[in-house]
């Protein structure tokens, strides 16, 4: 009989655990949905009608974006470490109104210096309530399945751009960029940030539960409260791999993402055809983002990884002489699925391999690495198309680069450490 009622209660606990946990991952999705996707997808149609009333060039209202990705990468380490010691809550609902107030502020701009200020605290508002929060906030809750959990998660900023272009695209044309930006404004401060207010909880010891466990985990491996400091993780091989990691994944994807549809052109696809096909990328990349979360937990993160990291140097390889459609197509499923993979995905690699007490601070360091490499990406490509007249030698080697990051990445270690001490050199598949 008392086998029986703890049966049943570890079952009824197990239920409400994966409960509230679903219930914050959803949490998460909606929070990427209008904070992330929203804003960073929705600018490419904000930015011919800024230039047609305003009078800027494009390169003027492009500075914004850099402004607010310098921003975001800046501060990301500072808001990991407010996140591990304030908690993911707070410092979340400060960066939502600093997204929502500023977007409000963006419709009623004049001045470029104006767009810039905005799009600064734009950034840090995102670095302080999307990624590196919402990343550990599941983490915590889930030391199974959290793979999938996260690939949820990372498909918010995929589906929010869906569905937030089209609507910013039929308010511009309808009314104006100023009541676009208002309009989405609005939507962020009272549907975004209630969300995360009431629906968030972003430890499941505040719900008086434990993490997600599978039943059938061994003990040993079931260690969501390890972690080590920041300046452990920085004298440690396994940081840098990572670091080296999403370095080489920013540059990469920044340039192709920037200068693809340029690339195709250039082969002389039309340019219809050309904005087509990476619609397609952008469509297969929301189901990968799904998709990388259990083959991150099946597999591990680290054989996820460096399997996406070859699969875009594929891609990279066939966009090269990508002269047919066939190619082109090719290149887009093949690039939309390794693609998909990081964002779900660096963030089980790093808790794996580093672990969680200092997540924040560990990851908000590793994301403005990243976004350095963003930022070299499409100024590399740039630089080399305009002595070369054409992008075949850098696409060469972005090809490289990402074999080379697979690598790094598959021999990446875990650090993890157990009650009786720390062991080292244990590769991150043994505690996944």
């Amino acid at each position: 009989m008392n086998s029986s009622r703890s049966f049943a209660d570890s079952l009824r606990t197990t239920w409400q655990v994966m409960t509230y946990g679903n219930c914050t991952v959803l949490a998460c999705f909606a929070t990427m949905f209008f904070l992330y996707g929203a804003i960073l997808n929705t600018f490419t149609v904000f930015l011919v009608p800024m230039v047609d009333d305003l009078g800027w060039d494009r390169t003027t209202l492009s500075i914004a974006m850099a402004v607010g990705a310098g921003g975001m990468g800046l501060t990301a380490p500072i808001a990991g470490t407010l996140i591990d010691r304030l908690g993911a809550r707070r410092i979340m609902i400060a960066g939502a109104a600093m997204i929502g107030g500023g977007i409000l502020v963006a419709g009623r701009i004049t001045y470029p210096w104006q767009l810039y200020i905005v799009y600064a605290f734009i950034g840090i508002g995102l670095a302080s309530a999307t990624v590196i929060p919402c990343s550990l906030v599941i983490s915590r809750w889930f030391v199974s399945r959290r793979g999938m959990a996260m690939g949820m998660m990372a498909m918010g900023t995929s589906v929010g751009g869906m569905v937030m272009t089209p609507l910013a695209n039929w308010i511009i044309y309808n009314y104006s960029w100023r009541a676009a930006y208002t309009v989405s404004g609005i939507i962020i401060l009272f549907i975004g940030l209630p969300i995360i207010v009431f629906f968030l909880k972003p430890d499941p010891a505040e719900a008086g539960y434990e993490p997600y466990v599978d039943p059938d985990l061994p003990a040993e491996d079931a260690q969501p409260g390890w972690g080590l400091s920041v300046k452990e993780a920085l004298l440690t091989r396994v940081f840098w791999q990572i670091a080296a990691v999403m370095l080489i994944i920013g540059v990469v994807t920044s340039a192709i993402g920037t200068h693809f549809v340029p690339h195709l052109l250039a082969l002389e696809h039309a340019p219809t055809k050309a904005a087509n096909a990476w619609l397609l990328v952008l469509f297969v990349m929301t189901g990968a983002k799904f998709a990388f979360g259990p083959i991150a937990d099946r597999w591990g993160a680290r054989k996820a990884t460096a399997g996406a990291c070859v699969v875009v140097a594929v891609s990279i390889l066939i966009a090269i002489n990508a002269t047919t459609n066939n190619y082109v197509i090719m290149f887009a499923v093949l690039y939309g699925f390794g693609v998909g993979a990081p964002l779900a995905v660096n963030p089980i690699l790093t808790s794996e391999a580093l672990g969680l007490k200092n997540f924040g601070a560990i990851y908000g360091i590793l994301t403005l690495i990243s976004i350095i490499g963003s930022g070299v990406g499409p100024v590399w490509a740039a630089a080399v198309y305009d002595g070369e007249n054409s992008y075949v030698s850098v696409l060469y080697v972005f090809a490289v680069l990402m074999i080379l990051s697979g690598v790094i990445a598959f021999f990446v270690t875990s650090m993890a450490r157990k009650n009786s001490g720390a062991y080292e050199g244990q590769t991150a598949d043994a505690v996944e």
